[in-house]
């Protein structure tokens, strides 16, 4: 039985940006996120994939109310956060976390790793006494594969890997219900990569934590998601379980992603890129009519140029926004 934690209903995101005002008036709208809709169930993993500039940062932070949403509803076991002020916001910021890309900017070089692990219980939990606090983190740290002795030092001693399980630990220390991963081991070497997915995985399977996982790599996406969702230019291409998107993908953008993974033949050590997309990503101030994938797209029709296609479901529920979808299928 399904238990839905999340839904997302036609979420937008725009910034004003600094570029020339048109005719007086106010500057140009970027579109990062256009009418984006999903649901996210208890201990599932879904993926968020696309391009740089394709609008995932965005969607994480707007799901976490660190930006504004310009249209749509965001969720949480039954409240729509998008209604919420900042200080209605607060009870639920301990239930839902976000881990960064850069492990070692993004934790504060005055304070100690014990000091990082333990202020959300400090801000969250008031009640619990300094000891409380520090058996919480002493044992969180534990959990992340971190030693007790590392409490006293700064994060400017450790490596990125390191930096990485403090902040993995202090997202966990709350026993969050979800936490969005935004890029988090891209700045990390291949095998630190591996360490850091199995914490996760590891992580998720004892407490049941919902993952949003933002990542390039369609390898380790493979690994951790359950389900996909393909972003481009803000809007979503594609969405629906792993396994399909995998073996069968059905848009066109998402067998480009595929396709750009270099690919190992053993019997030649020269890696081979497939078939990519060619041209740049159209600007999300100005985004193609119709379809926005239409200017890189080789399966292009007049309908494409025309109409905007909405989401269709195929047999094994997968969504797809393309209309050629079933003659390319």
């Amino acid at each position: 039985m399904k238990d839905t934690l999340l839904k997302v209903e036609n979420l937008s995101v725009h910034y004003r940006t600094s570029g020339h005002r048109r005719f007086g008036g106010r500057s140009p709208l970027l579109k990062a996120v256009s009418n984006v809709s999903f649901e996210l169930d208890r201990g599932e993993t879904l993926g968020i994939v696309g391009e740089t500039g394709c609008g995932k940062s965005s969607l994480g932070k707007a799901i976490l109310q660190l930006v504004p949403a310009a249209t749509g509803r965001v969720i949480w076991q039954d409240q729509d956060l998008c209604t919420l002020g900042p200080a209605q916001m607060r009870p639920y910021r301990k239930d839902l976390q976000l881990i960064f890309q850069d492990p070692v900017s993004s934790l504060n070089p005055r304070m100690t790793v014990g000091e990082i692990i333990a202020e959300p219980l400090r801000v969250h939990s008031p009640e619990l006494t300094a000891t409380e606090r520090n058996i919480a983190m002493l044992d969180m740290m534990d959990r992340v594969g971190l030693l007790p002795e590392m409490a006293g030092r700064y994060p400017n001693e450790f490596s990125g890997g390191q930096c990485q399980r403090i902040s993995i630990a202090r997202a966990m220390i709350l026993n969050p219900g979800m936490i969005v991963c935004d890029e988090p081991v891209s700045a990390l070497d291949v095998s630190i990569q591996a360490q850091i997915c199995n914490l996760l995985r590891t992580l998720q399977r004892d407490t049941g934590v919902s993952l949003i996982f933002i990542s390039h790599d369609l390898s380790i996406v493979r690994y951790m998601c359950s389900r996909i969702l393909v972003m481009y230019l803000g809007k979503v291409m594609e969405t629906g379980p792993g396994k399909n998107f995998f073996s069968r993908p059905r848009h066109p953008y998402s067998r480009v992603l595929i396709n750009a993974v270099p690919k190992v033949d053993l019997d030649n050590p020269a890696p081979f890129l497939g078939n990519v997309a060619e041209g740049e990503l159209p600007s999300p101030v100005d985004p193609p009519s119709g379809c926005v994938f239409r200017t890189r797209c080789v399966h292009t029709t007049p309908q494409c140029v025309q109409e905007t296609p909405e989401l269709e479901t195929d047999e094994a529920g997968t969504l797809v926004a393309c209309h050629r979808w079933r003659a390319l299928n």
